[in-house]
């Protein structure tokens, strides 16, 4: 029995909250550099942060490794090809 290559309806709305949390992020980022600090994002932020380094505790040393690994090359690519 093979399994269907497509991508589950969830798989998308997960990708959704990803994209969603990191345009936000990058938004709030930007406004910092920009000297526009909105106090409820920088508030956002902040808790995104602590639920990261909670996440990060659970993960383990080698997901953790391999995340920031992938996020690297990320911001490589995007910085590359901009």
């Amino acid at each position: 029995m093979t399994k269907n290559p497509r991508k589950r309806k969830d798989d998308y709305d997960w990708q959704a909250v990803i994209d969603g949390n990191r345009i936000g992020i990058t938004n709030v980022i930007d406004g910092i550099r920009r000297g526009e600090v909105d106090e409820l994002e920088l508030e956002k932020l902040n808790n995104f942060v602590q639920f990261s380094l909670a996440l990060m505790q659970l993960s383990g040393p080698t997901k953790w490794a391999q995340a920031k690994m992938n996020a690297e090359l990320m911001h490589y690519i995007k910085s590359n090809v901009s």
